[in-house]
């Protein structure tokens, strides 16, 4: 078996100089336009061979089916199916083949680029690497069947489920970007509070959506959840230190988040990808896991010989359900492989926070955060990749 230079362009040369028919466009079941951009799919993904006789005769075509004694060959680039292709298929016996050249067909992207030279033995030919590797390339390598419509096919073919692939599974990945209300719910809380003013804060308004899996049904209904779907924090914090001392804080906010979700795509993208894009709207159940806490200290300088100091940690966490109203747009660059932008909608309760009390330098007196709320709804949107395997 020798490994011929021909790139792949020049071996589809062979292809696109046959001049049969496959299956007509009113056979097929898909629309005009779909039926075209089906059929040029396969002439990019279809096995090739290029078969030299004894006698000197050449023929060209895609390899249907290797018999123990007969090469079956369909001499065009349409599809192998419907009513009429099978009686344009040519027969050649094995006996009568001397040299071949084969390149091999499936997914248009991972698909070998270079055909392959066998020289078939002059006796023994049956059971040969040149023969199983004619059988392996085939369109039907285990069986020659005769079907009606290219779905009825798939299950004969490996070739076809290569060129055509059904992928189910998505795995998403992207960047979130939207409003944080949680923090500014704590800035206000703080504000009407007894602590000093916030003179700061940090925090991460970008998430990153991670460990997003989900199930494709029938083209249309997609099913998943996402095991990290947003993890936020937000930190405030203030002093009024003076010469004899002061107060000092930091408010922080935790929040984690996994969904469920259901989507329906419309316009929705198939295996034989008749189209790049497709919309897709659904809901989704949100569960949250806040964490609040707080940092309180205080010192006291005033007497040049006694020190007042304390320091008091408050910490909070809880569970929150809620809903969210989610869409996205895909585009494929290929079957597998999208760039989607999504908008959605998250909807929770807000989380009560309650009152707390501090000490202080004088201890007839004390300072309190009063009871608040957080907030984590919002509007998010979302760009990223989607890989379907």
């Amino acid at each position: 078996m020798i490994q011929n230079p021909l790139p792949l362009f020049v071996s589809l040369l062979i292809v696109f100089s046959f001049n049969l028919p496959g299956q007509e466009v009113g056979e097929s079941g898909f629309e005009p336009e779909e039926w075209s951009a089906i059929q040029q799919r396969w002439r990019h993904s279809q096995p090739v061979i290029m078969i030299s006789t004894d006698s000197g005769t050449q023929y060209s075509g895609q390899p249907i089916h290797a018999a123990i004694d007969t090469l079956y060959l369909f001499p065009a680039t349409g599809l192998p199916v419907g009513p009429d292709w099978y009686s344009k298929v040519l027969r050649i016996p094995f006996s009568d083949i001397d040299k071949i050249l084969l390149q091999k067909g499936g997914n248009r992207v991972t698909r070998a680029h270079k055909s392959v030279s066998l020289q078939v033995p002059k006796t023994d030919k049956y059971f040969t690497p040149p023969f199983q590797a004619v059988r392996k390339a085939s369109v039907y390598s285990d069986s020659l069947v005769q079907e009606q419509r290219l779905e009825d096919a798939f299950p004969h073919s490996k070739v076809l489920r290569q060129a055509f692939p059904d992928k189910h599974v998505r795995i998403s990945f992207g960047l979130g970007f939207g409003g944080d209300r949680a923090t500014g719910d704590a800035e206000s809380a703080l504000r009407l509070s007894q602590l000093p003013d916030s003179y700061g804060s940090y925090g991460n308004s970008v998430t990153v959506d991670l460990l997003d899996l989900s199930w494709r049904f029938r083209d249309r209904l997609i099913v998943g959840g996402q095991l990290l779907a947003r993890c936020f924090s937000s930190s405030l914090y203030g002093n009024n230190f003076g010469e004899y001392g002061g107060t000092s804080y930091q408010y922080d906010i935790y929040f984690f988040e996994h969904r469920l979700y259901a989507e329906y795509a419309f316009f929705h993208l198939d295996r034989y990808f008749t189209r790049k894009y497709e919309l897709l709207t659904g809901v989704g159940f949100l569960m949250g896991k806040p964490e609040w806490s707080i940092y309180y200290n205080y010192d006291d300088f005033s007497d040049p010989d006694y020190f007042i100091y304390d320091e008091v940690k408050q910490a909070h966490e809880g569970y929150l359900k809620g809903f969210q109203l989610r869409s996205a747009f895909h585009y494929y660059f290929f079957p597998g492989f999208s760039l989607w932008t999504g908008l959605e909608v998250n909807l929770y309760k807000p989380w009560v926070i309650e009152a707390v009390e501090w000490p202080t330098s004088d201890p007839d007196a004390s300072i309190s955060l009063q009871e608040h709320t957080l907030n984590f709804s919002g509007v998010r949107f979302k760009f990223g990749i989607g890989i379907y395997l």
